[in-house]
């Protein structure tokens, strides 16, 4: 019997052995043999802040811009709103289910009742960017290759899986169809995410291709991404730890729209333009001491991302760096200033207007193409930081 017992072992490690070969080899074929191009156009929605963009991202690598939207005052306030609406304030734990069914509950109210779903607010962007995107593409209607990017949305977490969160519901309100994204990817792509994925940055390809199994590649960085985002209208601020843009944002936190930083709001809202740059200042620096001075937040490297419409402005570039020189010497409490002081970079988004747009687009082109990873070839030190081509640090 212990000859019978040990063989019947042996025979179930072989088993296991096979099957976890069989699992991998279909990996890597699949790998291997879907390096067809799909000719559709990967198509880029961002909800932003204060309006939304489409870029469509070409099977010959052409990304075109093709619609810009300014977002009425109900958009501008829902998505205010919304990101308000934070769940929870700890670093790392997901937010409680209750808010998410009380949300959803109030959806099949609503829909009973036959009032207006809070989703058309979305939809109504949703369906001018469609609109103008097939116009400019010469394409109706669109092919079923549109994802959407948005502003970190904490509030949305729980629900983001569900067909009735609220950007599911918005894109069937809209006329969009269901597309279903890969297995670890998230429903809407972050913007931060969005801006640095269309500057070739936390592109994670060797774990974008070979998966997370096969691939040794690190998800994460020690780092902090501080999104500061201005448009005519807004400011958005955001913080989040550094990871590969394809994944949700690991402390994705503290965002915030403040409507009393638009480009446009500087004579409505100050007497003179040096009192608007000076608050402003005083205003990104206050952001960064509310993230520092939680303890259980990283808080040795910053990479200041600069987006928006505003981002070209060089007021604005003059203010961030004026708030940088100061993080960089700065320290919020006492127990900051007995160490080394915080590494601090900066990243001024290319095309900053599309640029979030730009970066769903080729998160869509990576889902569609195995071109896209049949012909990478892994580079030597792959392991590394994938470039530092745009960043100043100071």
């Amino acid at each position: 019997m212990a000859r019978i017992d040990r063989f019947v072992c042996a025979l179930r490690h072989v088993q296991d052995l096979v099957l976890l070969c069989l699992i991998v080899a279909a990996l890597v074929a699949a790998r291997d043999d879907s390096g067809g191009v799909d000719p559709r156009p990967a198509i880029g929605f961002h909800l932003g802040q204060s309006y939304g963009t489409a870029a469509a991202h070409l099977a010959n690598g052409t990304v075109i811009e093709l619609a810009k939207v300014d977002g009425s005052p109900a958009y501008r306030a829902f998505m205010q709103h919304e990101l308000l609406r934070q769940q929870d304030s700890d670093l790392f734990a997901a937010p409680p289910r209750t808010p998410a069914t009380r949300a959803q509950l109030a959806w099949l109210l609503n829909e009973y009742l036959g009032f207006e779903d809070e989703a058309e607010v979305l939809a109504v962007m949703l369906r001018a960017l469609r609109t103008a995107s097939e116009e400019a593409l010469g394409a109706e209607p669109l092919p079923a290759t549109v994802v959407l990017g948005a502003p970190y949305m904490r509030a949305w977490q729980d629900e983001e899986t569900s067909d009735r969160s609220i950007v599911a519901r918005a894109r069937r309100l809209a006329g969009l169809p269901h597309i279903q994204v890969q297995n670890m990817d998230p429903v809407y792509l972050a913007e931060a995410h969005a801006v640095l994925a269309a500057n070739g940055q936390e592109l994670c390809q060797h774990r974008r291709c070979y998966g997370s199994l096969l691939s040794k590649q690190d998800p994460f960085r020690r780092e902090v991404i501080y999104l500061i985002s201005l448009t005519d209208q807004s400011l958005y601020t955001s913080f989040q730890l550094a990871t590969c843009y394809f994944l949700t944002p690991v402390g994705g936190r503290l965002g915030t729209i403040n409507p009393d930083f638009g480009l446009r709001k500087q004579d409505h809202t100050f007497s003179r333009d040096d009192d608007f740059w000076y608050e402003f200042e005083e205003y990104v620096v206050a952001r960064w001491v509310d993230h520092a001075a939680d303890g259980d937040n990283y808080r040795g490297s910053y990479t200041v991302l600069l987006a928006g419409e505003g981002a070209d402005d060089a007021k604005f570039q003059r203010a961030v760096e004026k708030a940088m020189a100061r993080i960089a010497v700065g320290s919020p409490d006492a127990e900051r200033e007995t160490g080394p002081p915080p590494r601090v970079s900066l990243l001024v988004s290319q095309d900053p207007s599309f640029a979030a747009a730009r970066g769903v687009a080729l998160w869509r082109r990576t889902m569609m193409d195995g071109k896209y990873c049949a012909d990478f070839d892994e580079p030597a030190g792959w392991e590394e930081d994938e470039g530092d081509v745009y960043r100043d640090e100071l």
